[in-house]
């Protein structure tokens, strides 16, 4: 087979940034003859020129970090050590999330236990609340107004979380 030239307004065969799929581009623009724009051939978008990657095979992808030429082992080691810190890390915020969370659901629980829902006050914009107040807001459900601060915000505890509704005092 010959290998054909490639100039502007030839064909090739290139990944589309908005396709994210190889797909047929007409080639709009070449600098020193390197292709530097492209335009789709299926959804017509205009775009800088990008390679066709080859998808790496799994044997390439070790999960063993290996020495590079002019590391030290032990810059290597500590690397290492250090992704795993990060991962350690990354667990203890999921625990310590999780933590708050459980902390949350048990206080939410116990103020409707402990108040009930019958004296729930619907939630609206243009009301006041007090402190210990029930309100049921559409969204979050069932909630207790733990501060109210000027001009017009108050802390309510739902089963989520904290939140921080507008009202007027």
């Amino acid at each position: 087979m010959i290998p054909k030239e490639l100039t502007a307004g030839g064909r090739i065969e290139t990944t589309c940034s908005r396709c994210n799929d190889i797909t047929g581009h007409v080639i709009v623009a070449m600098v020193d003859g390197v292709i530097v724009k492209v335009e789709c051939q299926a959804c017509g978008s205009v775009h800088k020129y990008r390679e066709v990657r080859k998808p790496k095979l799994k044997s390439e992808t070790s999960g063993v970090r290996r020495v590079r030429s002019g590391e030290s082992r032990e810059a290597a080691v500590s690397l290492a050590r250090s992704e795993a810190a990060k991962k350690a890390a990354q667990t203890r915020a999921n625990q310590r999330a999780q933590q708050e969370a459980e902390a949350v659901m048990v206080a939410w629980k116990s103020v409707i236990v402990s108040k009930g829902t019958r004296d729930a006050r619907p939630y609206n914009m243009a009301e006041g609340y007090a402190v210990g107040d029930i309100v049921d807001h559409p969204v979050f459900g069932m909630g207790e107004v733990q501060s109210a601060t000027r001009p017009d915000k108050m802390e309510v505890l739902f089963k989520q979380g904290v939140k921080v509704l507008r009202c007027t005092l």
